[in-house]
């Protein structure tokens, strides 16, 4: 009893931590091959603001020179105009980002499924890294400003994980397998039912037979 305790756990343990293992992989990936457009304008805006804090710095406030206060005023609308341009540019990053990570959950969603009873501790496993993938990819989208395309993305995510579940929580449990493994929706499956169907009328129409030769005597 105990070692089954042990065993159950362990499976319980490992399931998790490849969970855990499959979001950190896609997400290693997304980033690696999707990177964030930001870094660029964050260099050029820090950039900006150290040349105006440059000029600030060559004199006092009362000091300062026309040109110098023409010149400070230039380099904030070009920081401001840089960080419109960038934030619109993140929200369109993270829309895209959301999109590619409910992908990659709704895929190791559907792959779990795929000998869910032959390998139940690996599909359990994949099936928890495709549920914090989908978290993380709707977490994504909702940092963005953008509500129809928030509303859209969170909408297609329901139904996806509404479909899988269905897939993976009630479509199996209300096809009952026969034996070997098969189902009752293959076409092997009903000649064999109709075989054992006939093979029961069979012995019901023996004994029959039997009792009523019994009443005759």
């Amino acid at each position: 009893m105990a070692e089954v305790r042990q065993s159950g756990g362990l499976r319980t343990i490992f399931s998790f931590f490849l969970g855990l293992m499959v979001i950190a992989f896609i997400g290693v990936g997304v980033y690696t091959f999707h990177p964030s457009p930001q870094t660029e304008s964050d260099l050029q805006i820090q950039d900006l603001y150290r040349q105006e804090r440059t000029i600030r710095d060559s004199r006092s406030p009362d000091e300062l020179t026309t040109a110098d206060r023409d010149q400070i005023q230039e380099l904030v609308a070009q920081r401001d105009e840089l960080s419109d341009a960038a934030r619109v540019v993140q929200t369109a990053w993270g829309r895209s980002t959301s999109i590619i990570l409910i992908a990659f959950a709704t895929l190791a969603m559907a792959v779990s499924l795929l000998r869910a009873d032959q390998l139940p501790v690996i599909s359990n496993g994949l099936l928890l890294g495709s549920v914090f993938t989908m978290v993380y990819g709707v977490g994504w989208i909702v940092a963005t400003n953008t509500s129809v395309a928030r509303f859209i993305v969170i909408t297609v995510a329901l139904m996806i994980t509404l479909a899988l579940g269905y897939v993976r929580f009630v479509r199996r449990q209300a096809i009952p397998a026969l034996p070997g493994g098969r189902s009752i929706g293959d076409g092997e499956g009903f000649a064999d039912i109709e075989q054992r169907v006939r093979q029961l009328e069979d012995r019901m129409n023996k004994a029959a037979n039997a009792l009523g030769n019994r009443s005759d005597r």
